[in-house]
């Protein structure tokens, strides 16, 4: 209790244990006195806002080095004041330690704009010291620029409605060089929260990350383009050695001893393996920076199947195996690219065509719904399992053992992986079924029968 002198006139246990000061050492002392520092006018000018209501204080005002959450209650009594001391609330402690102790900073503000709670980060953030932020307003403590930042919090006040400023730059102290998102969220009573959250080290690293995906595109297509060009360069003495090492074989020259003819003979069965290798890495290439040309023509489905399996057909029976084409003349006509959708199917069947030592490869062709076309291609090889069925479309993966050195008869593990692409170019699919047999296996290639515009 205050007199109307200022002195203390009563000062109990309670606040003994609060404040740590003995009643008889500040009994009849004025209160500027006993904790202000003689300071007078500034406890009157305190107190003197007290009209009719109770004036709530933050207990630091009055009582410098009070407990860290202590409020004090002035209300007029017998000419005088009473103070009545608060200790902070256990909880409450508890949640603005835990605000402190956070790296986003939050601050509280009332609806004039006044800081009711800020927190270390956000001290930090505003360049106010502790006890100069609570009751400061907060607008002195805002930069400038960008003026979105303070139309914003204002907009919040005013409406009540929550807002969020992302990756907001501000070059103004002691902002300079960071990056903020700012949620402003309304309060129960009026004002609201602020939370500064400083995504600086997130904002560099998703700048870093696109400059390594700019960098790694960039190297993909410098792939690319060597690999077309090397290609290209590589295909004219291929061609070459093809022909000239043709010509050996067939004793076009004149007479040669067996063993030259059988060396010719092989010569011409690598450098033909290896020319439709850099045909594959060349189309490889051109379909992965999508530069192919598609050209939809329609055709007869019939008549295109056997046209084109024609050479596969000759290869099967030189090796003993069961060729069969299944396609009905009445199949609706098909638009497809005629070129692209041949290397499509001369993939796959002349795959099952290689890998299959003993029994059949047939190809059916059929209607699906007057929507698609289906291609279903099954043999009696070895068949692919389950877990390997996805593997095969990627570049250079064969199921074969690798250890194996004949390369002309194991392939280049392109074909299946240009297949694919080449289909989704048409816009169909190219899939093996879930359900094919132990024994062997069975892709299905389905185009629309009208070319999508």
């Amino acid at each position: 209790m205050l007199g109307p002198d200022g002195r203390i006139t009563y000062w109990n246990a309670a606040a003994e244990r609060m404040l740590g000061a003995p009643r008889e050492g500040v009994l009849g002392l004025r209160l500027s006195d006993a904790f202000m520092g003689g300071d007078e006018a500034a406890v009157r000018a305190r107190l003197a806002e007290i009209r009719g209501g109770p004036l709530r204080l933050d207990g630091g005002e009055l009582f410098p080095g009070a407990p860290r959450g202590l409020t004090v209650v002035a209300t007029r009594a017998e000419g005088g004041v009473a103070l009545q001391l608060r200790a902070p609330d256990a909880e409450a402690e508890r949640s603005l330690g835990l605000l402190d102790s956070i790296r986003h900073g939050c601050v509280a503000v009332d609806a004039q704009g006044r800081i009711a709670y800020a927190n270390r980060a956000a001290r930090g953030v505003l360049g106010a010291r502790r006890e100069a932020a609570a009751g400061t307003e907060i607008w002195p403590l805002l930069p400038e620029e960008p003026a979105v930042l303070r139309r914003t919090l204002a907009a919040a006040l005013a409406d009540g409605r929550p807002r969020r400023l992302q990756a907001l730059q501000v070059e103004a102290e002691p902002f300079r060089g960071r990056f903020f998102d700012i949620w402003t969220r309304p309060l129960a009573g009026g004002g609201a929260s602020i939370l500064f959250e400083d995504v600086t080290t997130r904002i560099e690293r998703d700048k870093d990350l696109a400059r390594y995906a700019a960098e790694a595109e960039e190297a993909s297509r410098a792939k690319s383009r060597f690999f077309a060009a090397a290609s290209h360069e590589l295909r004219t003495p291929l061609h070459a050695i093809v022909g000239y090492t043709h010509l050996l074989a067939t004793s076009t020259f004149g007479p040669m001893p067996a063993e030259a003819e059988r060396a010719a003979e092989r010569s011409g069965m690598c450098a033909e393996h290896l020319a439709r290798l850099v045909d594959d890495v060349l189309l490889l290439s051109t379909t992965e920076i999508d530069r192919l040309r598609i050209a939809p023509v329609r055709m007869a489905p019939a008549h295109f199947l056997h046209t084109t399996l024609e050479p596969l057909r000759v290869q099967a029976e030189a090796k003993g195996l069961r060729f069969t084409i299944a396609a009905a003349d009445g199949l609706p006509e098909l638009e497809s690219d005629p070129e692209r959708l041949r290397q499509v199917l001369q993939a796959v069947v002349g795959n099952a065509v290689k890998f299959t030592p003993r029994g059949s490869v047939s190809v059916e062709a059929r209607a699906d719904d007057s929507v698609a076309l289906e291609f279903r291609v099954a043999d009696t090889g070895p068949g692919i399992p389950p877990d390997e069925r996805e593997r095969i479309f990627e570049p250079f993966e064969q199921l074969c053992d690798p250890s194996r050195t004949d390369s002309v008869n194991r392939g280049t593990g392109l074909g299946l992986t240009i297949a694919r692409q080449l289909t989704t170019r048409l816009h169909g699919t190219l899939v093996v079924e879930d359900d094919a047999p132990d024994t062997g296996t069975v892709f299905r290639l389905r185009v629309p029968l009208d070319f999508p515009v």
